[in-house]
Formats: C-alpha cells, sequence, structure tokens
C-alpha cells in the first residue's frame, strides 16, 4: 500500500480557508508593492513601448561603432590640405625670412560706409582717386612740354612759362581735391640706381605713389620717361653733404657746405638738365649740408625760379629747408616718417598704420620709403585697403604749402 500523508490538521474546511487567507496575504503584497513604483498607474502598453524607446537609444551608437569597423571618428584635415598642389595658391615671388604670415585682405568696401560725404561732387572724388590705386593708370602727359623748357647750350633747365605755369603744376599727377579724406602720400626713393629695384617698384606700386630718381642714375631720362608713361609724378633727389662725410660719400658733384654757393648752383643745375617730366627735388643724404642755412639758401631761390616744389625729408634734425622756402614762398612738403627703416612686415605695418593716425589728426601725411622688396610687397597690399578705412592715397603735389 502506498503510504498516506496525515490529515491537515482542523479538517478540509480548515485547510482550504488556510490557504483563501494565503491568497490573499500575497495578492496585498503585489498591490502594496506596485503602489511604490512610479510607473504603477500607467497602462502596461505605454509601460513597454518607454522601455523599448530607452533600448533603442542605448543600443544605436553601438550599433553605429559596429558599422564603422568600431574605429573612432576621425577629424577632417582643413579643406586646403586636402587641395592637389596645382589648386593651392602660389607664394610670392620675393620670399623673405622674416616675412609674418599675410593676413587675408579685406572686402573693399565703398568709401561711403567709411566717410559721410557732404556733396554728390565729394563722393565722386573719392571715386576718381580710389580708381588709380586699384586699376592701371592712363600714362601722364609727355614731357618735357615745350612752353616749361629753358633751352641753353648746355642743355634744357625747367622754367615757368610765359602765362605763368609752373613746372611741378603741370607735371604733377592729377588729384581730385574735391575728395574730403585725409590724405596718405609715399614717396619711394634711391630709384634708377639699381634696374631690378626700379623695375619693381614700377611694377607693383600704385600711381599714386610719387618716385624719387637719383640724380646720378644712369638713362636718368628713361626712368622719368618710364615713371611718366605709367603714371607717375617724379622727383629727382640730389646728393648733399651727410653728417659723416667724406667717410659717406654720396658721390661725385655732391653739394658741399665747404664749396661756395656759386658752386653748389651751379652742380645743382647740372642736375635739373639731366632729365624732364619732374615735379620737385629732394635728397636721401644730405644731414649736414640742410641745417646750413647759408647754404640752402642759394639752391631754394633756384627751385623759386624754376617753379620747382621741394620735399624737406628731414632726414637733419636741424633741416632749415622748410622755413626757407616758406620765406621765399617755394611750394614744400616734409617727410612724416620712414616706412622701412626697421625692414620687417611687421614694421612696415606698423609705420604705415602710424603714418594713417597722423593723416587723419593732420589732414595728411607724408611717408618715405626705400625699393626693398619686403617694402614694395607691404605697400601693394597696403594701398589697396586704404579706401576702407577712409583714406585717400595722394600724390605729392596734392599736399604741398
Amino acid at each position: 500500500m502506498s503510504e498516506t500523508l496525515p490529515p491537515f490538521p482542523g479538517g478540509q474546511l480548515d485547510q482550504q480557508a488556510s490557504e483563501d487567507i494565503n491568497r490573499q496575504i500575497a495578492f496585498a503584497a503585489v498591490q502594496a508593492a506596485r503602489k511604490e513604483t512610479f510607473l504603477a498607474h500607467y497602462p502596461r502598453k505605454l509601460k513597454l513601448a518607454v522601455t523599448f524607446l530607452l533600448l533603442a537609444l542605448i543600443a544605436v551608437p553601438f550599433v553605429m561603432m559596429r558599422g564603422q569597423g568600431g574605429e573612432q571618428p576621425v577629424v577632417e584635415a582643413p579643406v586646403e590640405a586636402a587641395l592637389p598642389d596645382e589648386d593651392r595658391p602660389s607664394p610670392p615671388e620675393t620670399v623673405d625670412v622674416t616675412a609674418e604670415v599675410k593676413p587675408v585682405q579685406p572686402a573693399v568696401v565703398p568709401v561711403a560706409a567709411v566717410t559721410d560725404f557732404k556733396t554728390e561732387a565729394e563722393r565722386q572724388a573719392a571715386g576718381v582717386n580710389d580708381v588709380a590705386v586699384t586699376q592701371p593708370a592712363p600714362p601722364l602727359a609727355a614731357a618735357p612740354d615745350p612752353a616749361l623748357v629753358d633751352d641753353m647750350a648746355d642743355g634744357a633747365l625747367p622754367r615757368i612759362s610765359e602765362d605763368g605755369r609752373k613746372p611741378w603744376q603741370v607735371y604733377a599727377r592729377p588729384f581730385d581735391h574735391r575728395d574730403p579724406r585725409p590724405r596718405v602720400v609715399l614717396v619711394v626713393g634711391d630709384l634708377g640706381l639699381s634696374r631690378v629695384a626700379t623695375d619693381a617698384a614700377l611694377l607693383q606700386l600704385p600711381a599714386p605713389v610719387t618716385l624719387a630718381f637719383d640724380g646720378q642714375a644712369p638713362a636718368l631720362k628713361e626712368w622719368l620717361d618710364r615713371a611718366r608713361q605709367d603714371g607717375h609724378e617724379s622727383l629727382l633727389s640730389i646728393p648733399m653733404e651727410p653728417s659723416d662725410y667724406p667717410r659717406s660719400d654720396p658721390g661725385p658733384d655732391t653739394l658741399l657746405t665747404t664749396l661756395p654757393n656759386s658752386d653748389n648752383s651751379s652742380r645743382f643745375l647740372s642736375f635739373l638738365r639731366e632729365g624732364a617730366g619732374y615735379v620737385g627735388v629732394t635728397s636721401l643724404t644730405g644731414s649736414r649740408f640742410m641745417a646750413d642755412s647759408l647754404k640752402v639758401a642759394p639752391i631754394i631761390d633756384i627751385l623759386k625760379s624754376r617753379g620747382l616744389l621741394l620735399l624737406d625729408t628731414h632726414i637733419a634734425t636741424h633741416s632749415a629747408l622748410e622755413t626757407i622756402a616758406r620765406e621765399m614762398g617755394v611750394p614744400v612738403a616734409v617727410n612724416s616718417r620712414l616706412i622701412d627703416a626697421a625692414a620687417t612686415p611687421a614694421a612696415i605695418d606698423e609705420a604705415l598704420s602710424q603714418l594713417e593716425q597722423t593723416a587723419r589728426v593732420q589732414g595728411f601725411a607724408i611717408g618715405l620709403a626705400t625699393p626693398l622688396p619686403v617694402t614694395l610687397d607691404r605697400i601693394e597690399f597696403w594701398s589697396k585697403t586704404l579706401p576702407t578705412r577712409g583714406l585717400v592715397l595722394a600724390p605729392l603735389s596734392a599736399v604741398v604749402k
């Protein structure tokens, strides 16, 4: 016989009652647990949907990484680095090892955006003056003008015409004086001695830049003619005695403080005969000669009688040129600063910026520079941005007084 379990105490009725009680207790416990969960009162379908959504969000990154072979995202190089060699910008022909990265040229902004013109005539004048900076300039009238030449046995000299016209006015580069903006003048000197440097200056510099040719340059007449063909007005740079002469010797026929005034005048006139079409004279060497008013006066008198202007480069601390020129009524301008005393891109840019500030304060400013490759590069770039800052590049004749 199979063994039988002993009966539940209290009989079958007591066992049934006990099971009912247990079921009620378990049900009550489940209900109590559900009330403590924050999703207990939401429908079951909604809870399932939320669960699947969370799982999907967690799984997506892993699926994407697996599809890429488990590699980390790669940061792409700049577009320029991906260009083939033939599509990359070419470096400048003149390379300066000290050069900094050339800033991106700002977009050309109409002058009206930076200048409040009072009349339409002022606006038109500004447009005319700015065209010469951005576009090739037409040639200036050929020189010499027959009415402005004094033919002599030993050569021709500039002179004032019978009707009163003066060479510095006739040979000047056109400039619309109705333009109200501050004027910035650049004079590039030491030209004519080096063919390479002079060619580079004529090719790179905009027409409003005034060019100063050394009076001792070979083929001086040809250089002066080419400058006018390219739209530039020109100066003659006359060798004068420096403070450390004779250790620094500007060359033969230099004007000297030890010579009689008649000899200096004769030398000066011989330089004036070497070419035609220049508006006036200057000197980059005469720190001692310029300071001697007794030596300067006869030279200024010749400029007055010949209708020429004068640029005082101010290389002499106590130059007498400006004072005597104003006393005699000779049109004169004074250099404000040397642009490339330190021949680095940063220093040249800073000097040009200071020149702009001087022009804003005084109405005009004059900068003197040499034809170094780095100087020509910086001037070429800078001149094209000048109108965006409310200034105008002007020839020297536009600021003489």
